[in-house]
């Protein structure tokens, strides 16, 4: 199997195990992505990463802010460990995280991410593993031009922040898009479907234009 078939047929598994069993609640998003990232040797670097994201039927957006320290085990492996705070209306939560990305066959990639996290308003630690898969394909012979990136993740909610609380299968990822290395700056421009998943409720879907910046330093 080809590989931008792989990432699709990934992608329409999660769609259907996500599948609600109640008509979902769409709305169009946009997301914002801006990033300062700086190598420190060693194999090593240090990041800020922040996110918005304006929703279109909520009026609390969310804003992000995150510190990452990565390092590069072997050749396409790297380990990264990271602080989050976020703000969305009244809701604070802060999150800590540990991160591999490794190569897999081909132009494929994954990552695998494990999170803890600490919400305001919720009486205990949840813990959440994200895998994700996928790839960039050059558009041109250029090593510096366009490539199209895809990638789908799952999110996996191994202990709810309340007893009783939702866990399994709480959200899909999906994007398409397509990305570039400038010299100083890295460009991400595609859609983003993000979809929650619900117990006994209609599942939110997010539709968004996405823009990714890294800025390096």
């Amino acid at each position: 199997m080809k590989p931008l078939s792989i990432v699709a047929a990934l992608g329409l598994a999660c769609s259907a195990l996500a599948a609600p069993a109640k008509a979902a609640e769409n709305e169009l998003d946009f997301w914002l992505n801006p990033s300062i990232a700086k190598d420190v040797g060693n194999k090593s670097h240090v990041e800020i990463e922040t996110q918005q994201r304006w929703f279109g039927n909520n009026p609390d957006n969310l804003y992000v802010a995150r510190l990452w320290f990565g390092r590069e085990i072997t050749n396409g492996v790297e380990v990264r460990v990271g602080v989050h705070r976020g703000w969305e209306g009244e809701g604070r939560e802060n999150r800590l995280m540990q991160e591999v990305s490794y190569k897999l066959t081909g132009v494929l990639k994954g990552r695998t991410r494990l999170e803890q996290r600490f919400l305001n308003d919720e009486p205990r630690t949840a813990w959440r593993l994200r895998q994700r898969v996928g790839l960039s394909v050059p558009l041109t012979e250029d090593e510096d031009g366009w490539s199209f990136a895809a990638n789908a993740e799952g999110f996996l909610t191994l202990r709810a922040a309340s007893a009783g609380g939702q866990t399994g299968l709480t959200g899909v990822r999906t994007f398409a898009g397509v990305e570039r290395d400038f010299e100083r700056v890295d460009v991400s421009l595609g859609y983003t479907r993000q979809q929650n998943i619900r117990r006994g409720a209609s599942d939110r879907i997010g539709h968004a234009p996405t823009v990714a910046l890294t800025f390096k330093l």
